[in-house]
């Protein structure tokens, strides 16, 4: 395939899966303009590196995995600082009653709730999730079950 096609191709992917790769990104940075800069980033590394495409039918997995790990580095250099008022030791504990399902999340390290959201938000394969992370199946399998467990103790703590 020649090198025209292939950019063709990679562009037609990212016209189809921009707004999937945007909710992949936003999941983990809950932000809507870091979202759409993850999602740009990954979009011109795929670009960058075409050269190196040499099966285009992982386009797709390629597109995911490079959204990942841009949505990655881009939370580890961008470490939440807490800025504000010092902690206040009276008051009242705030009740939200049950978590959301997205903050949920933070309490998994980056793999488990990698593979929870490609898993279960973006309803990909456990294979298709092994490659696109670069993991033995078995691992992500023994990762999910592990980060669920880990979810339903969260859910089950009591005050949620």
């Amino acid at each position: 395939m020649n090198r025209s096609s292939i950019t063709e191709l990679i562009c037609r992917h990212l016209t189809d899966n921009a707004d999937r790769l945007y909710r992949l990104a936003f999941r983990y940075v809950k932000n809507e303009e870091d979202a759409m800069d993850i999602v740009q980033d990954a979009a011109c590394k795929i670009l960058q590196y075409q050269d190196k495409i040499k099966q285009p039918e992982y386009i797709d997995t390629m597109l995911y995995r490079v959204t990942v790990n841009a949505a990655l580095d881009f939370l580890r250099k961008h470490k939440r600082e807490t800025v504000g008022l010092p902690l206040v030791e009276e008051g009242r504990e705030d009740n939200y009653g049950r978590l959301y399902a997205l903050d949920l999340l933070d309490v998994l390290d980056e793999k488990s709730r990698a593979i929870v959201i490609l898993r279960f938000f973006e309803d990909r394969q456990l294979a298709e999730i092994a490659d696109i992370l670069h993991m033995n199946l078995n691992t992500v399998k023994t990762r999910l079950y592990s980060a669920l467990r880990t979810l339903k103790r969260e859910l089950d703590k009591p005050g949620l």
